[in-house]
């Protein structure tokens, strides 16, 4: 299992645009991710997961992998989050 913290910078925090392109960025992936802030944890493949969170600006979060392409999920997720200015 891999896991990369990040901090959010966007002002508009992880809002449903930004959730929609990391949650088809994830599906591009085998293995499992899980997104965890604080006590709680979603399915980083699941739009509606992610939104639930309410992830604001300034706050950090977690993105755990396993599977055969942990290495690979985590740093093209972590490109692609970078790409649209969200971290």
């Amino acid at each position: 299992m891999k896991t990369q913290t990040y901090r959010i910078k966007d002002m508009h925090g992880l809002n449903s645009r930004a959730s929609a392109s990391v949650v088809a960025e994830a599906n591009r992936y085998k293995s499992t991710l899980t997104l965890k802030y604080n006590d709680e944890e979603a399915d980083l493949k699941s739009i509606m997961n992610v939104m639930a969170l309410v992830i604001r600006c300034g706050e950090e979060f977690s993105i755990s992998a396993e599977g055969v392409d942990e290495e690979a999920a985590i740093n093209g997720i972590t490109k692609h989050m970078e790409e649209i200015g969200l971290i």
